[in-house]
């Protein structure tokens, strides 16, 4: 099949663009671009016209293309395929569907009832998409455990890393009470963090924290590596690409994890809900090197079952050919 991959969110749709690839797809992936992106919400309608130029030249191009069948992803982006009159697969990634706007929810609801098939990439924003689509599936994101794996034993590792953004939809305020606590209790612990977020500053000033600038994601795999332990996300209670790839460095995760119940096996991640909780776990976890590595080896298996790209794109590829038969 030919096949259009548009919108790489999380690099999602490169990784499922590779996976198809090697099983005889010709992919082609296409980035609409970003204008007004990052503007309140109240004012993103000025963005709409050089935005619309953008939609219009992706419409001429898939419309050109011949393509068998369209993936999109990120749910007001489907609005391409009502515009194109192409049938499409919506992938819903999280703010898409969980904080729609006065502005994005009439174009979020049209798009969801017109998709020919709906995925949501993470278990919570299922009480968002099903009000629409109750056909709507879950498919868990792929994870190339070729470049991330571990390049080092979690046991030579004392050091721990923050796998996510520092935002409150992330749990910054958690794990920034967690690494307070640390730096009370356990100076010799170093915590590396990316900034990211509006709670960059509160992390830069405390003595056991060291925020490093935005990095390419061919660097985290040599991160990773230098590091034993994981913080995750704590507050939404899922696993986003961030935390997945360290497990599969073979890194131990310290995170809310709330979906044990949408695999067929319970995760391996360790569970802390609060500040607390997360300081307890990460002390035991750096005191003892073997349950580092015990669980930083469950874990790159558990990933590698569960998260493997050829397995996602199986399911992902069933639906396109299904989509392009009718």
């Amino acid at each position: 099949m030919r096949i259009a991959e548009i919108n790489d969110v999380a690099n999602v749709a490169s990784e499922l663009g590779r996976a198809l690839e090697a099983r005889g797809h010709d992919v082609t992936l296409i980035q609409p671009r970003a204008f007004g992106a990052k503007l309140p919400w109240m004012v993103k309608p000025l963005a709409a016209p050089a935005r619309l130029v953008d939609w219009a030249g992706i419409i001429r191009h898939v419309r050109a293309g011949n393509f068998d069948a369209v993936h999109i992803h990120y749910a007001s982006t489907g609005v391409l395929g009502e515009l194109g009159h192409f049938p499409y697969v919506l992938h819903c990634h999280g703010t898409d569907v969980r904080s729609m706007t006065p502005f994005t929810r009439p174009l979020v609801t049209w798009v969801l009832r017109n998709a020919e098939h709906v995925y949501y990439a993470t278990p919570d924003i299922q009480k968002n998409v099903i009000p629409y689509r109750p056909d709507a599936e879950f498919l868990p994101n792929p994870i190339d455990a070729e470049m991330f794996r571990p390049l080092t034993p979690a046991r030579d590792q004392r050091d721990v890393f923050i796998a996510c953004w520092l935002t409150g939809i992330k749990g910054a305020p958690n794990i920034l009470d967690a690494c307070r606590r640390l730096a009370a209790e356990r100076p010799d612990i170093r915590i590396t963090g990316i900034a990211s977020g509006p709670y960059d500053e509160r992390f830069s000033a405390l003595p056991n924290v060291t925020l490093l600038a935005r990095q390419p994601r061919a660097k985290l795999p040599d991160i990773i590596a230098r590091h034993g332990v994981v913080i995750g996300q704590s507050h939404l209670g899922i696993a986003g690409m961030l935390e997945l790839e360290a497990m599969a460095c073979g890194r131990p995760v310290v995170t809310s994890f709330a979906y044990n119940d949408v695999y067929p096996e319970p995760s391996p991640m360790v569970l802390a809900a609060d500040g607390e909780e997360i300081a307890a776990e990460v002390i035991r976890l750096v005191d003892d090197a073997d349950a580092r590595q015990a669980i930083g080896d469950a874990s790159r298996a558990w990933v590698q079952r569960h998260h493997d790209p050829q397995v996602v794109a199986t399911r992902l590829e069933a639906t396109l050919r299904e989509v392009a038969g009718r």
